[in-house]
This record gives structure tokens, C-alpha cells and sequence, in this order.
């Protein structure tokens, strides 16, 4: 569901988006166990109450958009810096190739972020106070946030049309320079109001710019040519043993229905840059496995290891082993994942 954003009719600097997944035509699993993330598959404090930002934040993570503080933490709460917000932007929409040295007068030019900043300004993506500073290190403000996405995404070609501003409980506090951009990415659905507040002046955390983001990176356009965020309850991201898939299209997703754990997967095949899945009933773990001698039993029966058979633990979801381990006391559920009568992979948990 990835989409490039590419201009067709520019004359100005254009940019495009960074995200391309790698074409995909071949099975990668059939018959199989895969698993849809309920927590965060990257960081380890991105858990049930999250839910709201989970796809997203493992939709940029995959793709190297964000990162992660130490101990892979990713901070969901915190305030994002304006400097953070450049360089996500940077990385999104390859702004690389238009830094040099032209700079704020207060970012230095041995900081992390100084090459995205250099970019954005040259490409009036933002621009100084009256002193000529930036703020690299200050929090940046839900309204300013708009500001810089909604320039960024006209450099990639997006025209968006002149709507009004939506009536909010606070549109008063928008400040005046911000209008255009909170209208815009309002109508647009890539911002929705909190309880009718839109809340412009408040910081924002690091979960609500992922989801903006995202949704960015989402848009396409609609019925009648507009830029449009289309929220999709069937397109999830999915994981196959150490493998991440993102925004993968269930093709027998039911109304109504949501997905967390692992699933019976009849097919997960690709086509261009897209994925899609067959997902069945939950898979159950009460699998028995013993690893002796390298040899693999599952609930008393000898099974044959595939040569790149990997062992999941499934919270936090991490990579165990590249051969089984015996469920015990320390991982005392699993599944085992079968292919053509190959164990493919085992999922734990505790």
C-alpha cells in the first residue's frame, strides 16, 4: 500500500518519497504460521496502549524513518524536537542531496541533524525567526508540525485545494500563519481534532507525529482528485518468523474484524510493491518441542528443520535462535510453523 510521491507537473524542486519496498512477485509463505503485531515488534514500550499508533510507528521504523532511544525504547509520549521532526522528514522524502552549507545560524554543523535542516531551508520548507535562529532543540508544537508537513508534501507535488477551516472548539488559538496548513491537512484527514479540539499549540509526542506521518505517506488521492488519508482496516503489518511485512492487504478481511497474535496463513504473496495475505483462524500454542541431538520433535513426532529455520519469541517479538529450543520453563508454549512437512518456524512465548 506503500505509494511514491512523485510531481508530474512541477517546474520548482520536487521531491519524492524514500519508501519503495522491494518488488515482490514470489509466495513467502503458504500454509503457514504468521504474526499480526498486537505491541510493537521495534520497541519495547510501544505496547497495548498504543494501539492508535502502532502500525504506524512499525511502518516508519521498517523503514528506517524513525528511531529508537537506547534499550529499544522509542519514547512514544515524549515531546518530538522540531530538529527530530526535520530529519524524520529528511529521511521520508530523501531531502539529502539539497544540504550543503547554508544553515540556521544556531544549529552547528557537527550536530545529527544539521544536514536535514540545511535541506528543508534551502528547500523553504521552513524558515528562521526574526533573529535567524531555527530552535533545533525546542519541542515542536502541533501547529508548526502541520506548517512543515504541509510544505514538504507540496514539494512532492501534492496540490491541496483551498478549503475552509473546519469549525474546532479552539480554532481560535490557530495562529494566523498556520491556517492554511491545519485546513489543508484537516480536510485532508491526516489530522483528526481530539473531543473537537485540535489543540494547535500544545506539543506534540513522538506516537502522534508517527501517525502523521504516516498518514502522510498514505495519502491518495479520491473521488474527485483530492489528497485523502483513507483509513484501511484491512491492511495490517505482518511478521513471518524474523521478517517484517508492512501494510499487507488481507484479502478476506470481514467488517468489522481486527487482528493481534498468530494466524493460520493460507498465502502471503507480493505483487510489485504490494502485499497481500489469506489469513485464517488464530493459531493455537500448545505445541511440545524437543531439540536433542539435532533432532527436532513436536508433540512426540520427529520433524524435518529447514536449513533457515528461525525460533520467535513472540513478546517482546524477538529472534530466540536459528534452530528450535525446548519448550520448558522459560518458554513453555509454542507453534510450530510447517511447509511442504519443513518446520519453517517456531513461535514461543512464556
Amino acid at each position: 500500500m506503500n505509494k511514491k510521491l512523485i510531481a508530474t507537473v512541477l517546474s520548482t524542486t520536487v521531491l519524492c518519497s524514500a519508501l519503495v519496498n522491494a518488488s515482490a512477485t514470489d509466495v513467502i509463505e503458504q500454509n503457514g504460521i504468521v504474526y499480526a503485531p498486537d505491541h510493537s515488534v521495534f520497541f519495547v514500550d510501544v505496547n497495548d496502549g498504543y494501539s492508535w499508533a502502532l502500525q504506524s510507528i512499525d511502518y516508519l521504523a521498517n523503514a528506517g524513518i524513525i528511531n529508537g532511544k537506547e534499550h529499544c525504547v522509542y519514547n512514544a509520549d515524549a515531546d518530538l524536537t522540531r530538529a527530530e521532526f526535520i530529519t524524520m522528514l529528511s529521511r521520508a522524502y530523501n531531502m539529502t542531496n539539497y544540504a550543503n552549507d547554508d544553515n540556521f545560524a544556531d544549529v552547528e554543523k557537527d550536530k545529527y541533524y544539521a544536514s536535514a535542516v540545511s535541506a528543508a531551508k534551502n528547500l523553504g520548507i521552513v524558515s528562521g525567526d526574526e533573529n535567524g535562529n531555527f530552535n533545533p532543540e525546542a519541542s515542536l508544537t502541533r501547529q508548526d508540525a502541520m506548517v512543515i508537513l504541509k510544505n514538504t508534501l507540496e514539494k512532492t507535488g501534492i496540490n491541496f485545494n483551498k478549503e475552509a477551516l473546519k469549525t474546532y472548539k479552539d480554532s481560535s488559538d490557530i495562529a494566523s500563519y498556520a491556517t492554511n496548513a491545519v485546513s489543508a491537512l484537516t480536510n485532508s484527514k491526516v489530522v483528526y481534532g481530539i473531543d473537537g479540539n485540535l489543540m494547535p499549540k500544545e506539543t506534540i509526542s513522538r506516537a502522534e507525529v508517527a501517525v502523521l506521518l504516516y498518514r502522510s505517506l498514505m495519502l491518495e488521492k479520491n473521488g474527485l482528485g483530492e489528497p485523502m488519508y483513507i483509513e484501511k482496516a484491512d491492511v495490517i503489518n505482518l511478521c513471518v518468523g524474523d521478517e517484517f511485512y508492512p501494510n499487507v492487504k488481507i484479502t478476506n478481511y470481514k467488517d468489522g474484524q481486527t487482528f493481534a497474535g498468530l494466524y493460520n496463513c493460507s498465502k502471503l504473496y507480493g505483487q510489485g510493491e504490494e502485499f497481500y495475505a489469506v489469513l485464517n483462524e488464530n493459531a493455537s500454542m500448545n505445541d511440545k518441542i524437543s531439540w536433542e541431538n539435532n533432532i527436532l520433535s513436536v508433540n512426540g513426532e520427529t520433524m524435518t528443520v529447514a536449513e533457515d529455520m528461525t525460533s520467535i519469541c513472540i513478546d517482546p517479538y524477538s529472534l530466540l535462535s536459528n534452530e528450535p529450543i525446548s519448550t520448558g520453563d522459560e518458554y513453555s508454549k509454542a507453534t510450530v510453523s510447517v511447509q511442504d512437512g519443513v518446520v519453517t518456524a517456531i513461535y514461543y512465548s512464556k
